[in-house]
């Protein structure tokens, strides 16, 4: 059984992969459209883009989506979310489902991938952790974008959590 889930997991995991890189390239363009519309409606397209991609990748790859507490949003609102991050999967699985644009928080190591940089600075504000004006410059920026009514998406861990605890 044990090689069954290992020689499986790994299939999952390639299958996954392939189909998660192949359909970023199918929603780039669009993505990178929305540089072109001003903000908050530029984001809003944005996050639409994203949540339609998600929501595809996740079905084909077979994770059932469960949204709970979409009420607690109130329209014209803006808010910051917190989220656990407990793996690589959590940003962008969360961010494209809550109401409303937003941007999330991401170290600025993801500005030096090709091509998905230009989809992190659309989707978020890059931060280098270890820089003090960078940190700063970030919570300026963060200011801004819930002055547009932009919410914005945090993982206040700063990096994955490998613990049991939240």
């Amino acid at each position: 059984m044990q090689l069954f889930k290992s020689v499986f997991g790994r299939l999952w995991a390639i299958w996954a992969l392939s189909t998660f890189t192949a359909s970023f390239f199918i929603i780039l363009l669009p993505s990178l459209l929305t540089w072109l519309i001003p903000d908050p409606k530029g984001q809003d397209l944005f996050v639409k883009i994203a949540r339609i991609w998600m929501r595809f990748w996740l079905t084909i790859i077979g994770c059932r989506i469960v949204l709970k507490g979409k009420e607690n949003y109130k329209k014209g609102e803006v808010y910051i979310v917190t989220c656990n991050h407990n793996s690589l999967l959590d940003p962008p699985l969360s961010s494209p489902f809550i109401q409303g644009p937003n941007k999330t928080i991401a170290k600025s190591d993801f500005d030096k991938v090709p091509l998905f940089k230009w989809y992190y600075r659309k989707g978020g504000l890059l931060v280098d952790r270890k820089s003090e004006e960078s940190r700063k410059r970030s919570y300026e920026e963060m200011k801004e974008v819930l002055r547009k009514g932009i919410h914005m998406c945090i993982y206040p861990e700063g990096t994955r959590n490998r613990t049991n605890e939240p």
